[in-house]
């Protein structure tokens, strides 16, 4: 009788369990462990162009794609309405041709161009480009979103330099990390992206974000250490990372290491955003 007992109570647990995840519910009582992949920065002799899917069903929705370009050589990259493209240039030069215009491509810059159809990315000769191309379908209410979006952030091809960005200050990082937001808010549905460059010994301090899932991408010379709540990994320069949804994390630098990776936060809704109002501008100081 005890046994039958138990067993239906099993039986309902899972029926519940399974119901929780049918509706979308979040369970972060059990954190998984942290995923790191190296990405792949030399190409076979005679190759002129590389591609690898990068924590392939990680986030919902959002694809990461790591390509490889050896100069002169160059790749179109079609864009669809139904999903927003992010190109993260991470190292080489080259050019992106969008529309009419050329943009210099150089490391560590972004590009997001919403109103083409097609851009293309065109390696120097000489010289290897790597850049991740960041997929994010779009859903029924992230179109509906767009339209209250300034018109200039859909339309207009946004590229830029990360340190050309506005840097921001926020209460989890010491006063020697510089942080900068490379993807303001209201150019991508529920998405953002910045940096946080520092020399350790330092540290950004441990917090929690339910609302978000986040990617880290090791820019050139990170080396450090990154905490999920009883998960501990190294992670080193042109890495990506996916910190835990719901973990309580943070990461550590050793004195003389760098810590200067990109964080990209996928948002589960739009009033998640309101999470971005921790960080807070830094006034640029005047001049005479």
């Amino acid at each position: 009788m005890k046994f039958t007992l138990r067993l239906f109570a099993i039986m309902i647990l899972l029926v519940l369990l399974n119901c929780r995840a049918a509706a979308g519910e979040q369970d972060t009582s059990k954190i998984s462990d942290i995923r790191v992949q190296n990405l792949k920065m030399r190409l076979a002799p005679d190759s002129r162009i590389f591609t690898e899917a990068l924590l392939t069903g990680e986030i919902r929705d959002t694809d990461v794609e790591h390509v490889i370009l050896s100069g002169p050589f160059s790749r179109s990259e079609s864009i669809s309405k139904m999903n927003d493209i992010i190109f993260i240039f991470i190292k080489g030069r080259g050019t992106l041709r969008a529309g009419k215009k050329d943009y210099s491509i150089e490391p560590e810059s972004i590009a997001f161009a919403p109103s083409l159809k097609r851009v293309t990315v065109l390696a120097a000769k000489g010289d290897t480009v790597h850049y991740l191309k960041i997929t994010k379908k779009l859903s029924n209410q992230d179109l509906t979103d767009i339209k209250s979006f300034p018109a200039g952030n859909r339309q207009a091809v946004y590229f830029t330099t990360f340190n050309e960005c506005k840097a921001y200050t926020e209460k989890i990082k010491s006063p020697n990390t510089v942080s900068r937001t490379v993807l303001p808010k209201d150019f991508i549905p529920r998405a953002a992206m910045g940096t946080v460059e520092t020399i350790g010994p330092d540290a950004v301090g441990a917090h929690r974000h339910p609302m978000l899932d986040q990617l880290f991408l090791g820019l050139s010379g990170n080396d450090v250490i990154v905490h999920a709540d009883d998960k501990t990994v190294h992670f080193p320069q042109f890495s990506l990372l996916h910190i835990p949804i719901g973990s309580n994390h943070w990461v550590t630098v050793e004195k003389g290491k760098r810590m200067y990776y990109q964080w990209m936060d996928f948002f589960l809704t739009k009033e998640g955003e309101e999470w971005l109002k921790t960080h807070k501008p830094l006034e640029e100081k005047k001049t005479d």
